[in-house]
């Protein structure tokens, strides 16, 4: 460096920064313009999340949930009417011992042409949509020239003989079967909405004509009915495991007002957080494409991350197409189940987030972090890195469980564990989407929770809820038939713009990838900054004019620094053990000195805690 100027002893040798272009203005209007797009589109989720509450809060009011009566006939057959066919045809009756336990209901089959039904009849009521399952023990006796028994169970909205549109299930047995527990039946299907329903449990044979001597019997019959909408909490280890359901209406209303504050004040904080950013931004000349796209702001990289990360899902949606294969969703929304999918959409921005975020990424960082302060501790006798207490110094771990604190100055070691939770994280997040959706929905919710991931190591948790309820609640207006078709129209048109604007903010984070991933590569293999090209030789020397005093002799061209020229800085080199010591420069010389990582430029703006490079624009 140079004494006087605090120029680079080689700055000569370095070439010139690229001219403004005309390519980097039309990119910046081009970014703007998708900028402002997502923050319009973002207002309009919001009104939709504060509109919902119209049609989850009675939805969640009017939980309801019921059973059929005497399910375990242990006195009598109450509740419950036997109807036999065939010739000759079956016959019902109750035996008050021999069930499981006590009581049961006994069908006996004369023939091969027999079935016995025993029916109830259940009201059903509350919001919709409505589920629900049959379960029953079974004990089966066949009788000769019977090669199988079918137990047949049907849901019927009105009385008489059970036909085949009513089946809801059944399964099937073969010789002597003792007290057996059935699988679950569902019969959520059936059901269309309030009202009166029949459920009928049969049993049926396949034989060969003529008379025959089966018996069948039936006990703990159990039809379980509800308000398919629950409160349930779950954990992801790696499947998921849920740990608590309930659908008291008191528990759930209150959960649902938390998740709406929950989402509301994070976008709240980041528009107050992020106001000094988003002027920075929007005002920085036009040829400062590179300044816009690696902002500090949370919204705007919520903007580019949301975008690139639609571009992928619609780009794979439509490769799926053209292959002609056919992609399957959950998501049927009608008139009966839009207050259920209102709530689901914004639970998974919250819930998903806790679970796939904080659970899988934030804790592990976190716990790594406080193994390595302990083990620094140790190191140094009890004080680390000049904290004043210990205490105070361990629990300072606890900043990763939120996120927000990974920068691509953070350690290896730290980067390193980003990356491996990142990876892991977003891998169970993708595989977990795949009962509901099916297996191609696994890679794109894998990019998703890589995104997601992404958003809570540099922004932290609440970034990561922003942007899962920006893709969650895209729809939600169009679900709930606000504004009608002008809604549609513009929300339809938001989407298809940012979806354009994507594919450049899918190849601009493509790009930065593989530049994080190659510069942790050499910061582990310390592979040196590579040296500089020269550009140009300086002219030839010129004898002066006579009479002219003598200049002195031009400095040679060289590719190699000159000697005592300060080396390139190497991060890779620094021993991990180095503590740096502050000295004092002497008089004369600036208190704060920079140089490009990048380029070796010396040069400098100083904006919200980073210097940006004035020659490549990179920020250090």
């Amino acid at each position: 460096m140079c004494p006087r100027c605090g120029l680079p002893a080689a700055a000569y040798l370095y070439p010139p920064p690229p001219p403004a272009s005309g390519g980097r203005s039309l990119l910046s209007i081009l970014w703007t313009v998708a900028v402002v797009a997502f923050l319009l589109f973002a207002v309009l989720d919001y009104a939709g999340l504060f509109l919902a509450p119209a049609f989850v809060v009675p939805g969640i009011e009017d939980i309801r949930g019921g059973s059929t009566l005497n399910p375990d006939f242990d006195v009598s057959a109450d509740g419950w009417a036997f109807s036999g066919y065939g010739s000759p045809p079956a016959q019902g009756s109750h035996q008050a011992v021999g069930g499981n336990l006590d009581g049961f209901l006994e069908t006996t089959l004369p023939s091969a042409d027999a079935i016995g039904y025993w029916t109830q009849a259940f009201s059903v009521s509350g919001s919709e949509p409505h589920t629900g399952y049959v379960q029953l023990d079974v004990d089966v006796t066949l009788g000769p020239n019977v090669s199988r028994g079918i137990l047949l169970v049907h849901m019927s909205p009105s009385p008489g003989v059970p036909g085949p549109g009513s089946l809801a299930g059944s399964v099937s047995y073969e010789g002597r079967t003792p007290w057996q527990e059935t699988p679950r039946i569902p019969v959520g299907s059936a059901f269309s909405g309030p009202g009166t329903y029949y459920v009928s449990v049969g049993f049926a044979l396949e034989a060969a004509p003529g008379l025959t001597s089966s018996v069948v019997g039936f006990d703990n019959v159990r039809l379980r009915w509800s308000t398919d909408a629950a409160l349930y909490f779950y954990v992801a280890v790696p499947d998921l495991v849920v740990v608590y359901v309930t659908q008291d209406p008191g528990l759930f209303l209150a959960y649902y007002v938390l998740l709406i504050a929950v989402v509301t004040a994070a976008g709240a904080y980041h528009a107050f957080a992020d106001r000094r950013d988003l002027r920075k931004a929007f005002a920085a000349p036009l040829r400062e494409i590179g300044l816009r796209l690696r902002t500090r702001s949370a919204w705007i990289t919520i903007g580019q991350v949301w975008a690139a990360l639609t571009f992928f899902q619609v780009a794979v949606v439509l490769l799926l197409a053209l292959l002609r294969y056919e992609t399957s969703t959950p998501i049927v929304v009608t008139d009966r189940n839009v207050w259920v999918y209102l709530y689901e959409l914004l639970n998974a921005s919250v819930y998903e987030e806790v679970v796939f975020r904080v659970l899988l990424m934030g804790a592990p960082l976190a716990f790594g972090s406080l193994v390595a302060r302990v083990l620094e501790l140790n190191r140094s006798g009890g004080s680390g890195r000049g904290q004043p207490g210990a205490g105070r110094y361990l629990t300072g771990s606890l900043r990763y469980l939120v996120g927000g604190n990974l920068r691509g100055t953070s350690t290896k070691e730290a980067l390193l564990a980003a990356w491996a939770v990142l990876l892991g994280s977003a891998a169970i997040f993708g595989f977990a989407h795949a009962p509901s959706w099916g297996l191609w929905k696994v890679v794109p919710s894998f990019v998703a929770g890589l995104a997601f991931g992404y958003l809570f190591l540099r922004h932290g948790f609440t970034a990561a809820i922003l942007a899962h309820f920006v893709n969650d609640y895209a729809s939600s207006l169009i679900f709930m038939g606000a504004g009608g078709d002008s809604a549609t129209i513009l929300v339809g048109l938001l989407f298809l713009g940012l979806v354009v604007a994507g594919a450049g903010f899918f190849v601009w984070y493509s790009l930065y990838v593989v530049r994080q991933v190659s510069s942790l590569v050499s910061r582990f293999t310390g592979r040196p900054v590579r040296r500089l090209r020269v550009t140009s030789l300086p002219p030839p020397y010129a004898p002066p004019p006579p009479g002219a005093p003598p200049r002195p002799p031009p400095m040679a061209a060289s590719s190699s620094p000159p000697s005592g020229a300060r080396a390139p800085w190497d991060a890779g080199a620094i021993p991990p053990d180095y503590i740096a010591a502050y000295h004092a420069p002497p008089y004369g010389y600036p208190p704060v000195r920079f140089q490009c990582p990048a380029c070796g430029w010396v040069e400098a703006r100083y904006e919200g805690g980073r210097f940006t490079c004035t020659r490549c624009g990179r920020t250090a």
